[in-house]
């Protein structure tokens, strides 16, 4: 081994497993861009570039091993990604990535395990995170000195992902004296498309709220992967499509969604006689539960399928105490229960490969649910609310 690998700050950049995760990174992203992309085509390249590049250290890797590559993006696409696991693949990961019974494409969509890799891709993630409209949103609201309009706007994408004509005009007309709020809705909604309508009618899931896509024999597909593997077992609601508004698609992924189970925590939390504050410090924290004598609790929610890659997006939480209007006693990740069923080494994993969960040891991770049983129940309902 190199001199230099053994020395204390080596970064592992040259490591086969650091290597392998540029290679799944770059495939995983290439994937669900061109999944998601209704541009024209470009006959001379009509596919991400970031597949070339992954085919490119593919086709390197398999070199090493004496293993016969891919010959071309379609074969990298089509066989490796949708009917070759990850154990046959060349990359070595870290065995706690628990990759090797994994597809990247399932019935022709990115499965989850290929979305996971893509949202830990930092400046993929960061785009859709970091997004103008949301700084913008975050910007206003603090201008203003009204932070809570953040937490306002993240919650109704959150709880209303199909909104009729009227109710569009209610939602616009809620903060009139905050013009940025309507802006801000006309940017989060779009009129439904046809291609979204089946006889004049759109669908809402009855598992996460979100609107269904119509699919030719299916029925209709929910955006939501853990919802769509699902897919016919709930009947959807039905709503009259004309004039009616839907929640864009990035929005759904990376507000709406995540913001489900925010909401599987506060709620529960407020029944149990707290006053839960949704999306404090700009989202620094999902939510601070405090209760009458004083105790709180702050909780950051992540509904990860994958403990390794999710420990690499776990921050630092903030250290509110004193007099703080977000001061907290205690701090948890947490995550839904049933992620975690079957796979009694999920929290262990988190632990041990997030550096915020080593660094600040009061913070625990934990499921849902057992936080809320762990909590105090007074027998009387406290609020969830959007401001300190």
């Amino acid at each position: 081994m190199p001199i230099l690998d053994t020395l204390p700050g080596y970064s592992g950049r040259r490591s086969p497993e650091r290597e392998s995760e540029v290679l799944l990174s770059l495939v995983a992203s290439g994937l669900s861009s061109l999944s998601s992309w209704w541009g024209q085509v470009d006959r001379r390249r009509p596919y991400d570039d970031r597949l070339q590049l992954g085919l490119d250290r593919l086709t390197v890797a398999c070199a090493r091993q004496g293993l016969e590559a891919p010959v071309g993006v379609a074969d990298l696409v089509w066989s490796w990604c949708a009917e070759r696991p990850m154990r046959e693949w060349p990359p070595v990961l870290d065995p706690d990535a628990q990759a090797g019974g994994e597809l990247l494409l399932i019935d022709g969509a990115p499965s989850e395990f290929c979305r996971e890799w893509v949202r830990a891709t930092r400046d993929l993630v960061a785009d859709v995170h970091e997004s103008a409209l949301v700084n913008h949103v975050k910007d206003v609201a603090g201008a203003l000195g009204q932070p809570e309009l953040y937490a306002h706007w993240r919650m109704l994408l959150t709880e209303r992902a199909v909104l009729s004509a009227a109710e569009m005009i209610r939602q616009r007309n809620r903060f009139l004296g905050v013009p940025s709020w309507a802006v801000w809705l006309d940017d989060s909604y779009e009129p439904v498309p046809s291609e979204g309508t089946v006889d004049g009618r759109i669908a809402v899931c009855p598992r996460c709220h979100q609107w269904m896509s119509p699919a030719r024999a299916e029925g209709w597909v929910c955006p939501s992967w853990r919802c769509a593997v699902h897919r016919f077992g709930s009947v959807p609601d039905l709503r009259e499509a004309e004039g009616a508004f839907r929640l864009r698609a990035d929005l759904v992924g990376y507000i709406a969604l995540p913001g489900r189970s925010e909401l599987l925590l506060a709620k529960p939390l407020a029944a149990r006689g707290a006053r839960v504050v949704v999306s404090p410090g700009y989202d620094a924290l999902d939510a601070i539960a405090t209760w009458p004598d004083g105790f709180a609790i702050g909780v950051d929610v992540k509904d990860w399928r994958n403990p390794f890659l999710l420990a690499r997006k776990i921050k630092r939480f903030p250290e509110w105490s004193g007099n703080h209007p977000y001061a907290y006693n205690k701090g948890f990740i947490a995550v839904p229960k049933d992620r975690t069923r079957g796979r009694q080494d999920y929290l262990r994993i988190l632990r041990k490969h997030s550096t915020a969960l080593q660094d600040q040891p009061h913070v625990q991770a934990i499921t849902i649910e057992d936080l809320i049983e762990q909590c105090p129940d007074l027998g009387t309902p406290g609020e969830v609310t959007c401001g300190p």
